[in-house]
């Protein structure tokens, strides 16, 4: 469905930061799908072929989870990419 079941420490081990620099997203599902969604397009994207389509959904479904707010999911974005 475009979410993964991850946790704090999957958070801290995938970007050396605790889950807690994200606590301006309410959400947590928001806040660590986001971080997913940035880690792997600017940390990994010399190998993007592999989790191009992943990203893809996950953008989908974080966009719906945001009630389709687009203006609101480019500024959770950008706000991860800050803190990354």
């Amino acid at each position: 469905d475009g979410l993964w079941d991850l946790n704090e420490k999957d958070i801290e081990k995938l970007t050396g930061k605790s889950l807690a620099n994200f606590s301006q997203i309410e959400n947590p599902k928001v806040a660590m799908l986001a971080i997913v969604i940035i880690t792997l397009e600017t940390r990994y994207s010399a190998v993007s072929l592999m989790w191009h389509g992943v990203i893809h959904k996950a953008r989908k479904r974080l966009l719906e989870l945001l009630g389709n707010n687009a203006d609101q999911l480019r500024s959770i974005l950008e706000m991860v990419c800050q803190q990354l």
